[in-house]
């Protein structure tokens, strides 16, 4: 068995689809309330975990992370992998402590490069779109604020008492019986962690071979990027067969406030022909039971009619903080509260055009709306059918009698057309 854990929805699908796409069973689940138990059904080959402790404190995170892993039967065989963000958002150090530590793992191979998104490691920097992290647009996030904070070292020291070594660029370069040395020396001066850099793919190859060849107990941790390049596993079981069909409209849900996905929102726009419904936020939150009616009226209208929907708040990210001190100020609520309100609200709205109207098709833009949808929609597991784009899988989930497909994309991921591309595709699919 094969097991993922991300803390977060849009994290665990795109890391799960590498495998989906090379024909293995590959089923994700939620956990974003603990479960008294968990079955893993005997046809699935990789058992994807979503978590949801990115949001979490700290300690918050490590407990349910623990309580999580103490449920499954992960033996000393299985092969484990922690998923993380891309640009290191959540509590990577304090939950890949938490999880060698259960599993008594060696060592953890960390290279969180995504290079096909444009996310590559050198000298133990994190560049996204050939910006160092903490000089990006997600240095927004609290733990990137400087740019020293695009050190990954210096990230992982924040969260654990772990002891982390590096592998440069130019060792990586000279190939896997290099990479495999330096582990092994890096393991016997009592390293833990050991960040390794990679620009493309196949030095993220040459990381996971050398990784593999060696003699100990290994956490393997990075983005979907790593994720990409594990052998074959041996498979023994059929593949899962699902009925499902593209037919009908396809609902765009942007809960995103990421620049990037207004400007995928925008050239969209201009490609597509859509019944758009802009959630104003601020009317939500002082009349909700109303707007929520006016919305789910247009959007079930539309949907009867078999036109694509575009859901998306009317948040650009500069009005983001504003509108967020005003309505946590004005209801009472901290930044996590108001957060799951907003994913609420987008779930509502599409369950009841999904019981209303002729919708079988959805586009999940950001993680939190990813869960919100799914939440309110009575879904807690999918299956992964294929990679449509870099980074964004197809997954089949069921409701009620049904199966919905569901595409999701971290807010963040692409270029201003992958929505439009994404779209076609999968009308072709």
């Amino acid at each position: 068995m094969f097991y993922i854990i991300a803390d977060d929805l849009t994290g665990a699908n795109d890391t799960g689809v590498q495998f989906a796409k090379k024909g293995y069973n590959t089923m994700v689940s939620i956990l974003e309330d603990e479960p008294l138990d968990i079955i893993i059904p005997d046809d699935i080959d990789v058992f994807v975990i979503d978590t949801e402790t990115r949001e979490l404190k700290s300690n918050t995170a490590k407990e349910k992370l623990r309580s999580i892993l103490m449920k499954l039967n992960i033996n000393k065989n299985d092969l484990v992998y922690k998923k993380v963000d891309s640009t290191l958002r959540g509590n990577i150090g304090n939950e890949i402590a938490e999880i060698m530590n259960i599993l008594d793992k060696d060592i953890c191979i960390f290279s969180p490069s995504f290079p096909s998104l444009q996310r590559i490691t050198v000298g133990g920097y994190l560049l996204v779109q050939q910006k160092p992290l903490g000089l990006s647009e997600y240095s927004r996030n609290p733990l990137v604020e400087h740019g020293d904070n695009s050190f990954i070292p210096f990230l992982l020291k924040k969260q654990t008492n772990f002891s982390i070594g590096q592998i440069d660029l130019k060792e990586v370069s000279r190939g896997k019986e290099v990479i495999l040395s330096k582990i092994d020396e890096l393991h016997k001066k009592g390293n833990k962690i050991i960040v390794i850099d990679s620009t493309n793919e196949e030095h993220l190859k040459d990381i996971l071979a050398s990784s593999l060849k060696f003699n100990g107990s290994v956490l393997f941790s990075g983005s979907a990027g790593l994720a990409n390049h594990f052998p074959n596993i041996d498979k023994k079981k059929e593949k899962i067969k699902i009925n499902t069909n593209n037919k009908g409209p396809i609902a765009v849900v942007v809960g995103s406030r990421n620049p990037i996905a207004m400007t995928q929102i925008e050239y969209l726009k201009g490609k597509i022909d859509f019944e758009g419904i802009k959630i104003d936020l601020e009317n939500v939150f002082s009349n909700k039971e109303e707007k929520l009616n006016e919305y789910t009226l247009k959007a079930v209208t539309a949907a009867k009619n078999n036109q694509h929907l575009l859901i998306y708040t009317d948040a650009v990210h500069n009005d983001k903080e504003k509108i967020n001190k005003k309505l946590m100020l004005e209801y009472h609520l901290d930044f996590r509260d108001l957060e799951v309100n907003i994913k609420r609200i987008f779930g509502e709205i599409v369950l009841k055009v999904l019981q209303n109207g002729n919708l079988r098709n959805l586009i999940l833009t950001g993680g939190d709306v990813a869960l919100g949808v799914c939440k309110e929609i009575g879904i807690s597991e999918l299956t992964i059918l294929e990679e449509l784009l870099p980074g964004i899988p197809l997954s089949a989930a069921r409701f009620e009698n049904i199966f919905l497909n569901i595409m999701t994309k971290a807010g963040g991921f692409g270029e201003e057309d992958t929505l439009y591309k994404l779209m076609t595709k999968f009308k072709n699919y």
